[in-house]
């Protein structure tokens, strides 16, 4: 199965069809796909779940306004048939304490929780919307994946441009999972990543992953397999963006088991389409 894990649904017109015909093009069979608040033309949580009736490739994502969402609200959106939260720019910083009982029922309901992390683009209306970049910043996550162990938390643009903390953060939280959206496939180039990614677990050999010397994951996941497929674009750019994750894979020679687990094996298990990772022998 393959997933893409990052869009975005605008509302009206056949924004939707659009889009799940460029999806279906790439080879997607499903993608997560949410709103996100004020400053543009974006669905609404209602919207979006109409839109998943209609189309069943679409799983949807209830974009959450963090500073004016309660718990019960968590609840009730998912007891409507959201699969998962999306949150970006917060009234405060991800890791307010306002914000924790918000988390810990993500973390009870047992859905994912998706993050824009890094820089936040420029709108004509942002005078009225209070946007700040600094409370969207990756290192914010730090605090809730430790505190909360069980909450999937799933972060885009991995952090740009404050990649290395990002890369960093990965190593250390199992909870913790990124993708490549924005422009960082366009301005980074492959040894960026193999720098970043210096902490990579060896390829399989014979059936088994052998846990990485310097890998804090459980499952002896490796950097890559921390990684998911996103591609936050309008439909007529869907293939251009895969097209860029496919360059870069090139380049490093990733292995088809890691292709992979990018394109849809992580996020199947994410989502609970799958078993989840059991740990490797050690």
């Amino acid at each position: 199965m393959m997933i893409d894990m990052h869009t975005h649904m605008r509302a009206g017109g056949d924004y939707a069809k659009r889009l799940v015909d460029a999806e279906k093009a790439i080879g997607v069979d499903r993608f997560v796909t949410f709103g996100a608040g004020p400053g543009g033309d974006w669905a609404s949580n209602d919207e979006i779940l109409k839109i998943a009736e209609q189309f069943p490739e679409v799983i949807p994502f209830a974009y959450v306004p963090l500073g004016h969402v309660t718990p019960d609200g968590l609840t009730a959106l998912a007891k409507r048939g959201m699969k998962g939260f999306k949150c970006i720019n917060p009234t405060r910083p991800y890791n307010d304490d306002s914000f924790l009982p918000v988390y810990a029922r993500m973390e009870e309901l047992g859905l994912p929780v998706y993050f824009h992390t890094g820089i936040v683009g420029r709108f004509d209306a942002g005078r009225d919307l209070d946007i700040d970049t600094y409370r969207n910043k990756v290192i914010f996550l730090d605090r809730i994946v430790r505190r909360f162990p069980d909450l999937t938390v799933i972060a885009a643009h991995l952090g740009n441009p404050d990649y290395g903390e990002a890369g960093m953060m990965m190593r250390w939280h199992p909870n913790l999972y990124f993708d490549l959206s924005g422009s960082t496939l366009k301005k980074k180039k492959p040894p960026f990543f193999e720098e970043l990614f210096w902490w990579h677990a060896p390829q399989p050999t014979g059936g088994k992953r052998v846990l990485g010397s310097y890998s804090n994951d459980p499952y002896g996941r490796g950097p890559w397999e921390k990684i998911v497929f996103g591609s936050d674009v309008d439909p007529e750019k869907v293939a251009e963006l895969k097209a860029d994750y496919d360059r870069l894979f090139d380049a490093l020679a990733l292995s088809d088991d890691l292709r992979a687990s990018i394109f849809g094996g992580a996020a199947a298990r994410l989502l609970g389409f799958e078993k989840p990772w059991t740990p490797v022998n050690r």
